[in-house]
């Protein structure tokens, strides 16, 4: 499956324009003057990385002299749609410049000669399913399934106080504490393979949790900053989550899988999606190519008592979603 890179340049030049020089994971994608606006394309093989180098030449001491602006701005970098954060990792290294020393910025832009920089790892997911574990309800035929992590399951709550129970309509409960947007998926898929419904309703959690698998084939789940066995494991993910952390940096190198799926389960029934954390939530709603149906975010407002442990959602949470969820999907 191909990754779609597009990086869109923004200038500002007096009468000498600059020279690009612009590369993505080693392949020249463009060596040119530009003086308007410009969008760099280009598709690539799935890798672990994102890097991408450009090159600016033309600030001569004569354009100096004159005064005369001679900036681009990298105004966006995206992978499979989703934006890169190339304002906060990228890096610019200022060389080769009359009257002003060598030095490193931060940022997305490039006033003077040098090296621009983005390197950036890519987060892959391979959506395997998990039905052997002990969900609240049994998996079978449905009116609406209902998939998710431990606010779908209702941690600490009785399954009369989840989100599914007040949806009403005899909906099933498949979330489970825990999950991971790949686990979650995947096991959708699964059981949309295996089993009749009218509807799935999936609310997701943060794209941060990954489904890892091990020399020996064996899968965990990554919870950031709860599960310390599986980080131990994973160091370098662990890392990169920590440093590279934002949502649709995270999504972007699994977003193509995803929407496959959600396609491919789009075609037996009909499939809508929410998620708690709104730059997330704020993705999905990009990626959406109409296979599948868009919820209201789930609010886990401080009006509404939460569960025991303080965290998750509490009953009144729950119901207030299903209540501005049934007009959508029905009961």
């Amino acid at each position: 499956m191909l990754d779609k890179v597009v990086i869109n340049l923004k200038p500002t030049t007096g009468s000498v324009p600059p020279r690009l020089r612009i590369a993505i994971n080693g392949t020249q994608v463009f060596d040119g003057v530009i003086d308007q606006p410009k969008s760099i394309r280009h598709e690539m093989e799935s890798q672990d990385r994102l890097n991408i180098t450009i090159h600016k030449t033309g600030k001569t001491k004569d354009v100096v002299d004159s005064k005369e602006p001679q900036e681009v701005l990298v105004d966006e970098v995206l992978l499979n749609g989703l934006g890169q954060h190339h304002d906060i990792f990228g890096v610019f290294n200022q060389k080769d410049n009359s009257y002003v020393k060598d030095q490193t910025i931060e940022g997305d832009t490039m006033a003077l000669n040098g090296v621009w920089e983005l390197d950036l790892p890519i987060f892959r997911q391979n959506f395997i399913p998990d039905m052997e574990k002990s969900y609240r309800d049994k998996f079978e035929d449905s009116k609406t399934a209902c998939f998710g992590c431990s606010f779908t399951y209702g941690m600490f709550l009785e399954n009369n106080q989840t989100w599914p129970h007040y949806l009403g309509g005899n909906a099933r409960n498949y979330g489970m504490s825990g999950s991971s947007i790949s686990s979650i998926i995947g096991t959708a898929r699964e059981y949309v393979k295996n089993f009749d419904c009218e509807k799935i309703a999936i609310l997701l959690p943060h794209p941060c949790r990954l489904q890892l698998k091990d020399n020996t084939g064996g899968i965990h789940t990554l919870l950031p900053g709860r599960s310390p066995k599986v980080e131990k494991m994973f160091k370098d993910v662990s890392r990169d989550i920590v440093m590279f952390g934002k949502a649709s940096l995270l999504l972007s190198g699994y977003s193509n899988g995803l929407k496959n799926i959600l396609k491919e389960m789009s075609q037996k029934t009909k499939v809508y999606l929410s998620a708690y954390d709104k730059d997330f939530y704020d993705c999905l709603s990009l990626l959406n190519e109409d296979h599948y149906k868009m919820l209201p975010f789930y609010e886990r407002s401080d009006q509404y008592d939460f569960a025991e442990d303080d965290l998750h959602p509490g009953p009144e949470h729950n119901r207030t979603f299903a209540n501005q969820i049934r007009p959508i999907i029905g009961g």
